[in-house]
């Protein structure tokens, strides 16, 4: 778009005082004479208006947080007017990226002499991911309407839009480990109980003030107090974003489904006391040690919205995954299509003493019109021991999509 250009307002003034003055010198008339000069002189003045309409305004762009999907987000700038004398109205345009592409439209009331003002902006994130925010368009004009000024800014900021979520069901994790601390079974962790268990060589994860300094003389390694476990002790989140598998339908693909059943556990998980790990595969392969929840969870937070769809598979990052988790870890795997690769590498970690929660969005499902009810792991199979994925399917809030029923 050109920097200036007249508007269809301008365009009419501008033709009409051109045929008045040829009606004035073919007929020799006053009258249409006087009404094409004042016409060109309408435009001429306004044709200046609008060059110096935009001449000593600033803009500059303040900090937005971060967000998630579904959410809205601020994006407030301050416009500043540093002339002495008061400004036409002006309109603010910009293209926001993770709002589907929107043109935001943003007027801005006159200004005051030497006024400086913040313009509120808000819009509401439809696409998780990290964006760039960059260039924007500022418009002015004359006060009779017949010619348009822009300028194009560039305003760089970093924008990275989180994943939405969803309040989940209880996942049955403290069951799951109370039935540990039955069989007096020790925690991954130490100091995480009240009731003394042993002592055993130190973990990364084990805190310095359980040290336990007379075996630690005696082995002449680091061993730390271990206690019985009775709470829920550690969950792992694995996704397969391999590109093959992806449906086709965007933000409702089958991608950003179980993008958001992940970050809907990661949430989840942050606000108990475990032990929490995540490996994810797609465009390339990210992984978060097991940690503390609460410390994991921006990390994790962080992976899931920069994941995007690429060739790699996600079994060898479960195969890395497994050799760092304990025994009784709840895995939730969150995956495109059932490969046996992917089977085997998830066999491992029930033979290591975990308990597996296979979910399967698969694409066929996801790119038909109604999509399919999902099923749940047959009775026969988990008798079995085989491996087979819970079915989700579109439109399934996941207050029932990650209800598990298995052993």
């Amino acid at each position: 778009m050109l920097p200036l250009r007249p508007t269809a307002r301008g365009w009419v003034v501008a033709l009409a005082g051109v045929a008045w003055l040829l009606v004035a010198i073919v007929n020799r008339m006053v009258f249409p004479f006087i009404m094409g000069c004042a016409a060109l002189a309408l435009v001429a003045a306004s044709l200046v208006s609008s060059v110096v309409s935009l001449w000593g305004i600033r803009l500059r762009r303040e900090p937005c947080g971060d967000a998630a999907c579904g959410e809205a987000v601020s994006l407030p700038l301050t416009i500043e007017n540093r002339r002495p004398r008061r400004r036409q109205p002006l309109v603010i345009l910009e293209t926001i990226p993770f709002a589907g592409e929107l043109n935001l439209r943003t007027v801005v009331p006159p200004l005051s002499a030497r006024e400086q003002r913040l313009v509120p902006r808000r819009v509401l994130a439809l696409q998780r991911g990290e964006f760039r925010l960059s260039r924007l368009s500022l418009r002015g004009g004359d006060p009779a309407g017949l010619f348009c000024r822009e300028r194009r800014l560039d305003l760089p900021a970093a924008m990275l839009v989180y994943p939405g979520t969803e309040p989940v069901p209880d996942l049955l994790l403290q069951q799951s480990e109370s039935l540990g601390a039955v069989a007096a079974s020790p925690v991954s962790a130490a100091g995480m109980s009240q009731d003394f268990y042993g002592v055993r060589e130190y973990h990364p994860m084990d805190g310095l003030r359980y040290i336990h300094w007379k075996s630690t003389a005696r082995s002449g390694r680091l061993m730390v107090r271990e206690f019985e476990r009775n709470a829920v002790m550690s969950v792992a989140i694995l996704v397969d974003a391999h590109e093959h598998f992806v449906s086709s339908h965007g933000q409702t693909s089958n991608l950003e489904y179980q993008i958001r059943a992940a970050a809907s556990i990661c949430r989840h998980c942050a606000g108990l006391y475990c032990s929490l790990a995540f490996a994810a595969a797609g465009a390339g392969s990210s992984m978060v040690r097991p940690a503390l929840a609460s410390d994991a969870h921006d990390d994790i937070m962080v992976h899931l919205a920069t994941l995007k769809p690429g060739p790699q598979a996600l079994a060898p990052a479960a195969y890395e995954l497994v050799r760092t988790l304990p025994r009784q870890t709840v895995v939730f795997c969150f995956s495109l299509a059932a490969p046996r690769d992917l089977a085997e590498a998830l066999q491992v970690f029930v033979e290591q003493g975990m308990q597996v929660r296979w979910y399967c969005a698969r694409r066929d499902v996801f790119d038909s019109a109604r999509g399919r009810r999902s099923r749940s792991p047959s009775a026969a199979a988990r008798q079995a021991g085989d491996l087979v994925p819970a079915e989700l399917a579109p439109g399934m809030g996941l207050d029932k999509a990650l209800v598990w029923t298995g052993s």
